[in-house]
């Protein structure tokens, strides 16, 4: 185990869940993150924030190497003895690569990263195991993308094969659409048709030796939540434990288990499914802490972090407990508004009061853990509502128009 007190670095795009269960452990935390929200503060010795020195809405351009710099900055001011890397990098190794020549990462490293990010091959290796996947082609024109999606069959998804959260990802429903979305799409360097795989969207927590894996929670997700504010694939949430036929959640547990020793991962993990008429479709790997995190420790006592690098030393778990089941709700932005203050025990990821706050920005996060699903569904929908309400006397064009 890390000794205390250690100083560890946490980057990420949303660094909050990491730091609070590091600084749970007693580390000296620092924290570069994007958004700066309001409740990091208190769990971080040092936080750089990277939504400060950039105005551009196109974050895959720039924001990696922005995280960078701050990084820099830190690891020249302090002694850091390890980095925790979140969400946000898992398609560029080059990335971790670099952060781990500043200190060591505690995690998967580059190559294990790159492996488990190439889909097409992820995917061949998977139907040998007889894990089902959807059928996925790499196109290069227009033409190959109209071709691969006949051959697939409509409708299908058009996506770059980078991205995480559901950035990216594009239904099409005809050919016509095909040639728009690939055109919009066109500016990346790959871009994937891939068959449409309709169903409950689902995830397997992990941790891993490297040799050896342990499935500690199969969780339903929360895709596209309209409610939310949330559209197409965008993720806004989870609960914690699916609902499903045992038989299915042991499907995906074992699978997952299998990746994971096949692909060397190590410490923290997960991997995505779509459960499609009782068959669990692999979708993804996320080499890294995953936003089920707090989820995850609600319903099992874990502490993450501390579990993460437990894993990465070689030593799982020897029982799961489980109680009670978590929800967790972001809430996106429905309309222009001044961001208010919110003191709501249950609200997290709180976004700075006084902040102007676009339509589709990810605003809170609403986190309930309650002994039955009925009931914590229930309270985190209360809770949201509540937010949007106070949310609605803040609009930007009511308050211009008074």
């Amino acid at each position: 185990m890390v000794e205390s007190p250690s100083t560890v670095l946490v980057v990420g795009f949303n660094a909050r869940p990491i730091a609070v269960s590091a600084k749970k452990l007693g580390l000296n935390v620092l924290v570069v993150d994007y958004w700066g929200d309001v409740d990091l503060y208190k769990y971080a010795d040092e936080v750089l924030i990277v939504s400060e020195l950039t105005k551009e809405t196109n974050l895959e351009r720039r924001y990696t190497s922005l995280f960078l710099e701050l990084a820099q900055k830190l690891t020249e001011k302090h002694q850091i003895d390890f980095i925790l890397v979140g969400s946000g990098f898992d398609d560029q190794p080059q990335i971790w690569e670099k952060l781990n020549k500043l200190a060591p990462i505690i995690g998967n490293n580059p190559k294990t990263l790159k492996n488990s990010r190439d889909k097409i091959k992820i995917f061949g290796e998977a139907k040998k195991l007889g894990i089902p996947c959807p059928d996925s082609i790499i196109v290069k024109d227009e033409d190959n993308a109209k071709e691969a999606a006949k051959s697939i069959g409509l409708p299908v998804i058009i996506r770059p094969t980078w991205g995480g959260g559901g950035q990216g990802i594009n239904l099409a429903k005809n050919i016509n659409e095909v040639e728009k979305i690939f055109q919009q799409l066109s500016k990346y360097r790959k871009i994937m048709i891939q068959e449409y795989v309709r169903g409950i969207d689902a995830s397997c927590s992990l941790l891993s030796t490297g040799k050896s894996a342990l499935a500690i929670s199969v969780n339903e997700q929360l895709i596209g939540i309209s409610s939310l504010g949330a559209k197409d694939f965008i993720y806004c949430g989870n609960v914690v434990p699916l609902t499903a036929k045992e038989n299915i959640c042991d499907k995906i547990r074992t699978g997952s288990e299998v990746l994971s020793k096949l692909l060397n991962l190590k410490g923290s993990n997960g991997i995505d499914f779509v459960i499609h008429e009782n068959e669990p479709y692999l979708m993804e790997i996320n080499p890294r802490f995953q936003g089920t995190l707090e989820c995850v420790q609600m319903v099992t006592g874990l502490n993450m972090v501390e579990a993460h690098i437990k894993a990465y030393q070689g030593i799982l778990p020897k029982k799961i407990p489980s109680q009670g089941c978590a929800v967790k709700k972001i809430l996106f932005a429905k309309y222009d508004f001044l961001m208010p203050e919110i003191t709501i025990p249950e609200v997290f990821d709180i976004t700075k009061p006084g902040t102007i706050v676009k339509k589709g920005m990810p605003i809170c996060t609403v986190q309930i853990l309650e002994n039955t699903k009925s009931k914590a569904l229930s309270k985190a929908s209360r809770i949201s509502k509540q937010i949007y309400q106070q949310f609605r006397k803040n609009r930007i064009n009511r308050l211009l128009n008074e």
